[in-house]
């Protein structure tokens, strides 16, 4: 059978062709760091890593949401640290308080300290985080959760439902407490009152008792009644601090568990990322031998080529 030239030609072309693109492709590979730069390289093994790529995606967005939650309770639970801080300052002036040795103006002196502490009480229930979201406001964070009232007492204007965050595929976490939860909330595991019901954890309206008996003569408060107002609010002082500790050990636990979250979701991600490896990147020592190869088997190519395009009998007719 005779073989063309034409179709000689073509065939050598062809081949060359094919060996160029085979040896640019490796050569994009290396590039690019990657066995599978685009689909059609391996359809299997790219449809796979998307897969996977989106199971990346989505433990990443757990861990931004686990970011924003530790946020939210490392900051109440600094703000609940300061709160039993003037607690203890509270109680401490109480004490001070109840001493008979007191003049009515030692009274007012105290009371007049213990108004500093009040406020500032307050103005720890209204705090804000770097956003301006009001962190005891529940739900409705951008409001003031706690003002004051008509008569001058302060009242709750938040949401009693915290605010939640998907930390993980299957847990739904509170991002910390409410101000209701902190401080206006009766206690049921709160030490009993002298009629032996709970006693009464309102700390804003503890305060205000407080300071209205410091402030008030013999005359319009009987000593004996301010005994008792002054044993009333230690006691609510001590249930109120109570509280306190009770829900930042809570806010605590929650801090561990995203830790241990944080564990095991960084190693999900690195199973997800070998196996993402394992489907697309690149085996560089396979590759480049290939390279290797493939650069010599394409320059034979181009020699041969070129040798048989000389072979004509035309070259030895004389």
């Amino acid at each position: 059978m005779r073989i063309s030239t034409v179709t000689i030609f073509d065939q050598n072309v062809s081949a060359m062709n094919r060996q160029q693109a085979d040896f640019l492709k490796v050569g994009q590979q290396m590039s690019t760091g990657r066995r599978v730069v685009n689909p059609s390289d391996d359809p299997q093994a790219a449809a796979r890593a998307v897969g996977v790529g989106q199971s990346i995606a989505v433990t990443q967005q757990y861990t931004d949401a686990r970011v924003s939650a530790r946020n939210s309770l490392s900051q109440q639970e600094s703000v609940l640290n300061s709160v039993g801080d003037m607690l203890t300052r509270a109680k401490t002036l109480m004490i001070q308080a109840s001493s008979d040795t007191l003049s009515d103006v030692d009274r007012v002196s105290v009371a007049t300290e213990l108004e500093g502490v009040y406020e500032g009480l307050i103005g720890l229930a209204n705090t804000t985080d770097g956003t301006g979201r009001y962190i005891f406001g529940g739900y409705r964070d951008g409001e003031t959760p706690f003002t004051r009232a008509g008569d001058g007492t302060v009242q709750f204007e938040g949401s009693t439902e915290m605010r939640e965050e998907r930390v993980d595929s299957g847990r739904l976490m509170k991002v910390g407490h409410t101000g209701n939860d902190i401080f206006l909330t009766n206690l049921s595991n709160a030490r009993l009152a002298t009629d032996g019901t709970p006693a009464n954890a309102n700390l804003f309206a503890s305060f205000e008792k407080a300071i209205a008996a410091l402030k008030a003569d013999e005359t319009t408060l009987p000593p004996a009644d301010r005994k008792d107002v002054f044993s009333n609010v230690m006691r609510e002082f001590d249930n109120a601090q109570d509280n306190t500790l009770t829900k930042r050990a809570s806010l605590g636990a929650r801090l561990n568990e995203l830790d241990t979250l944080d564990l095991v979701a960084g190693n999900r991600k690195l199973g997800y990322e070998q196996q993402l490896s394992d489907l697309v990147d690149l085996d560089y020592v396979k590759a480049a031998s290939d390279y290797s190869l493939g650069m010599v088997a394409l320059q034979a190519s181009q020699k041969a080529f070129v040798d048989i395009k000389g072979l004509s009998l035309f070259n030895y007719l004389r």
